[in-house]
Parts: structure tokens; sequence; C-alpha cells
């Protein structure tokens, strides 16, 4: 009887779960924003497994330690993340619960069903031009990078933009938090009588090479290497060859400018102009105050963290480095009270070539020897690069340059979309990926500067 009592149990816990079987997605309702979370529940190898994904944050899945079925409560919990949720199912398309991290609890609905983003302008075959696939070599590097060129129709030579991507591994398409900017430029450009090449960065998709290791000077040797591609295409006038750089893509295209007098032009979309020690304490000021820290601690980050950046751009070892900050925080009356697991995680996060290559990286040293034609746009609602500081460092830094334009949007974050808050989490659930107007004046400007 005994068995039959287990194999009962068990038939019911699986028919239990065949209930929730399936995608669930709803937001965490954070104050302020909403925050797109969505649960993945499947049956693998004749066990339950449950997956979670973070929109707004990455496109990836990640695997979640526990869930438990019961009288139509859902239970799932994660130690590594600090995470618990509960919930109860209300029918059979609908959950209602709590997410709860970091000792804060959020109202977090669920609804059965794929998770779906709205993206009116993203571009959809067929297209109304050629599209190639490509690869060319960083002979520098010994990789092979891949990418997508876009030619209008007929036999012409045009005129050709490089699209360099923002911080972070990203394809050809710039994908982030479901939005495809660089699909959608490309797009707008090439129906518009321009060429445009895309490329995954390397280390990203087809592209060869190790991403995390590289630093923002090798990141211009690969446009560099798509530049020297480029000139030998048929279809490709190599006197109007640009770059249009989005965030760190403005800074790799400042590198490319001021040492390739034959470059064409240059468009920088939330390109910093500024020295990235201060631009990145900036950025973390903005974006803390729009959360709500307060003023008092943001004094505090920017006291502490313009110390670690002073001893960063040090030409010393990153042991030395290492040791330098890590006197220094213990002695702060601050920080010498934060948990050393979270100590550490901050000097492994800062202590990498990369990161210190990038902090060290002054645009000023490069922007007086740009004698191209440049276009420095961003949104006034960027927390990442913001507009003030920036655009006033590409007019301050071109003061030689007779072919500059600047030009800042009221309502747009670093994305180019119209925003509330401007934190990134907000840019996962805006619909548009580019405002139309943007669009319309690099279309513009090149129209008169390049064509």
């Amino acid at each position: 009887m005994k068995k039959f009592t287990l194999l009962f149990i068990l038939l019911y816990s699986f028919s239990s779960f065949a209930q929730i079987e399936g995608t669930w997605n709803g937001n965490i309702e954070i104050p302020m924003q909403k925050m797109p979370f969505v649960i993945y529940i499947d049956k693998v190898n004749n066990e339950w497994k449950v997956m979670g994904g973070s929109p707004s944050e990455t496109n990836k899945k990640f695997p979640i330690e526990k869930i438990t079925f019961q009288n139509d409560t859902l239970k799932i919990s994660d130690s590594k993340l600090r995470m618990n949720y509960l919930g109860v199912l209300k029918n059979t398309t609908s959950i209602e619960g709590k997410f709860s991290q970091n000792g804060m609890d959020f109202t977090l609905n669920l609804t059965k069903g794929e998770f779906k983003q709205n993206h009116p302008q993203e571009p959809k075959a067929p297209f109304s031009y050629k599209t190639e696939d490509v690869t060319f070599e960083n002979k520098e590097a010994g990789i092979k990078l891949a990418g997508t060129l876009t030619t209008p129709n007929g036999k012409g030579k045009f005129p050709t933009v490089v699209l360099v991507s923002g911080s972070g591994p990203q394809d050809r398409d710039e994908t982030i938090m479901g939005h495809k900017p660089f699909l959608l430029v490309a797009d707008y450009l090439t129906k518009n009588g321009f060429a445009v090449l895309r490329y995954d960065d390397r280390g990203v998709a087809k592209s060869e090479g190790e991403f995390s290791t590289a630093t923002i000077h090798d990141f211009a040797s690969d446009t560099n290497a798509a530049i020297a591609f480029l000139k030998k295409h048929k279809h490709v006038d190599s006197k109007k060859i640009g770059i249009l750089g989005h965030s760190e893509g403005g800074i790799v295209a400042q590198i490319i400018a001021a040492n390739n007098k034959e470059l064409a032009f240059i468009i920088s979309m939330a390109g910093s102009a500024i020295a990235i020690d201060k631009l990145m304490i900036t950025q973390k000021i903005e974006m803390e105050r729009a959360m709500g820290v307060p003023e008092l601690a943001l004094k505090i980050n920017e006291r502490v963290f313009g110390e670690m950046y002073n001893v960063l751009k040090k030409d010393i070892s990153n042991q030395e480095a290492k040791d330098e900050i890590s006197t220094y925080l213990k002695n702060d009356p601050v920080y010498k009270n934060v948990p050393e697991k979270d100590i550490q995680s901050l000097l492994n996060e800062i202590l990498n070539k990369s990161f210190r290559e990038f902090i060290k990286y002054n645009p000023s040293n490069n922007l007086g020897k740009i004698t191209t034609k440049v276009l420095a746009l961003n949104g006034e609602k960027d927390l990442q690069v913001t507009a003030k500081e920036n655009l006033e460092g590409w007019k301050n830094g071109l003061t030689h340059n007779k072919n500059v334009t600047v030009k800042s949007y009221p309502d747009l974050n670093h994305m180019f979309q119209k925003a509330t808050t401007g934190l990134t989490d907000e840019y996962a659930t805006i619909e548009t990926t580019i405002e139309p107007e943007v669009l319309q004046d690099i279309l513009n400007w090149l129209n008169q500067n390049v064509k």
C-alpha cells in the first residue's frame, strides 16, 4: 500500500507542476519603474527545472536553484542571486505574487505566455537593397571579424558608414534589451543612398578573438581593419568612408579620426568627450541620484571612486594598485565597514587591463588632432554619457575644426529613446528603438556634408 501511496504522490506532484509548465512573464514593480522578468518552467530528464530572464539586463536565460509548487503556491529561490518569489496560481494563465531580493519586496504578477517586446521600427526582410555577409581580417590582431554590408541598389560606388558599438560584447545589430539599433540605422541609411557596414565585436557571434581582454585601442584596431576592407570593395567610394559610433564607439571614432586624415567624417551618438574617470564618476552619481540615493552617499562615492580611479591611472602593477586601493578603503571612515567580500568583488571588477586602459583615456588628447567633419549628438536624459558635459567637451576640443555640428535632445536617453527617468532599466520598456527625429538629423547631415 505504501508503494501505491508514494506513486500517487509522485503522479500528483507531476500533474500539479503541469499546471505551471511553460513560460511566465510580468513586471517587477520597482518604485518609478517596471522591470520585465520572465520565468521558464520545464521538465528535463523527469525533473522540473526553472530558468529566469531579465530582458532589461540581458538577453540570456539564467538558472534558478529551487522550485516548489504545492496547493497552487509557487516558490522559487536562488541563494546566489539572493532572490525569492512567492506566488499563488489564480487561474490557468495568471499568478499573483511577490519578488524579494536583498531584503526588499516588490509586486510581481505573472501571465502565462512568451515575453514579447513590440518594436515597431525593427526592419523586416525582404529588404529593398543588397545585403551581404562579409568577413575581414585584422592582421595586427590575427583575427577575422564578421559582419553585414548593406548597399543601395545600383552599380555606383556609395559613401559608406561603419557602425561601431558601445561598451560590452555586442553583436552586429548592437542588440540590447530586445532592441536592434544598428539594424535600424543600417536599414534607414541604406534606403537613403549610403552603404553601411556593421560587424560583431571580437569574440562575439561569428567574429574571432577574445573580448574580455580587449582594450579600447584593440577595438579601434578592429575598426581600422573594417575601413581597410571597405576601401577595396567595388561598391564603396573609398574617399567617403566614415564612422558612426555609439557610446564607447564614439571614443573609437575619436582615436581613428585623430590618426587617419583620410576618414571622411565621424558621427558620435552619445560618445564621451570628457576624461573617462570623470565620465564614470558623473555617470555613477547621476544614475544613483535618479534611483533616489541620498546626496550624502553620492558625495562619499564621488570621493572614494575618485581616489580609486587616480590609483588605477598610475603606471603601477595590478598588485600594487590593489594593495594601495585596499589600504585606502580599510582606512576610509565609511568603506572600512563594507564586508570584505564586497570589497574584493569591487576590486576584481576594476583591476583588469581593459578597464585600466579605459579609465586612463582622455578624449582631449585626440580631439585636438581631428580635422574631419564631425556630428556629435546626445540626449539630455542620458545618465551614462551626460549631454551637458560631453557636448561641451566636443565643442571645446574641436575649436580648431570648422566642420563641427553639435545637437542635444531634451527628452532622450542614452539609446536616443524618449524617456522618463533615463535609467538603464527603462530601455527595454520603451517600444521605440531610436527616435525618428535623430535618424532624420543624421541623414540630413550626411546628405549635406558627405554625398
